[in-house]
């Protein structure tokens, strides 16, 4: 059958095989379908991430892979030689994302392998918002936020106690990720915000993104620094995409 969007081949540890289209310009993979656009099932030995292990999404560039700070790490394959994603990787065709699906009772490791396939070639994603990737800036030691866009920087002021907890927490996030921006799950921010305080819901969490992004974006209605991953958190850009 002749294709025309971007694809996996999908096999895992155990001879499972399937395909899947990358219908969006973002498709996260991990564990559970319910997480997940692409979901590595089944896992008994629970290597692969529950929520999100790393994510796909396209820019001008092409077709990226991103780790999501995953415990067990994320591995390209290109022709015979295998790395660790550090932050992220441009996908080529015929590239295998590789992730940890099995250890045998001699602890051998068995991957699950996802080979990359463009047919038609990988086109822009759409218009760009500016010539130069804009992103946040966190200085640790004066704890200052400043906005950096078009070779202009500019600092955000007056930020709440909650909000200067949550960008301190993600960027953190971000800095053990290769500075690569971190899906952080509402548990997290929510230990993160109120510690092991309990009673606090996702609604509090949104009203603490919903009162940042008044500060730090330009359109509130189309995010660029803190966005939002569907059904399972936010991630907060802190440096450019490009490496």
């Amino acid at each position: 059958m002749e294709r025309s969007l971007p694809f996996f081949d999908i096999s895992g540890p155990d001879d499972e095989h399937f395909t899947v289209e990358l219908t969006k310009n973002r498709m996260t993979i991990g564990r559970l379908e319910l997480y997940n656009d692409i979901a590595l099932e089944p896992d008994p030995q629970q290597l692969v991430t529950r929520m999100v292990h790393c994510t796909v999404e396209r820019d001008s560039d092409g077709w990226w892979v991103v780790d999501n700070g995953s415990v067990n790490g994320t591995f390209l394959l290109r022709d015979t030689q295998m790395e660790q994603v550090d932050g992220r990787a441009l996908l080529r065709e015929g590239d295998s994302i590789s992730i940890l699906g099995k250890l045998t009772e001699k602890g051998k490791p068995v991957y699950w392998k996802l080979t990359f396939s463009d047919p038609l070639g990988t086109r822009p994603a759409g218009q760009r918002h500016s010539s130069l990737p804009a992103y946040l800036e966190y200085d640790w030691l004066q704890a200052r936020l400043f906005r950096v866009e078009n070779g202009s920087r500019q600092e955000i002021s007056s930020l709440r106690p909650q909000e200067h907890k949550l960008i301190r927490y993600m960027d953190q996030r971000n800095r053990s990720n290769g500075n690569m921006p971190v899906m952080c799950t509402f548990e997290e921010l929510q230990e993160a915000l109120w510690g092991d305080e309990v009673l606090h819901t996702e609604a509090e969490i949104n009203y603490v993104i919903f009162g940042l992004r008044k500060k730090i974006e330009t359109d509130q209605k189309q995010p660029r620094f803190l966005e939002t991953v569907r059904g399972l958190g936010y991630r907060l850009v802190t440096r450019p995409l490009k490496k």
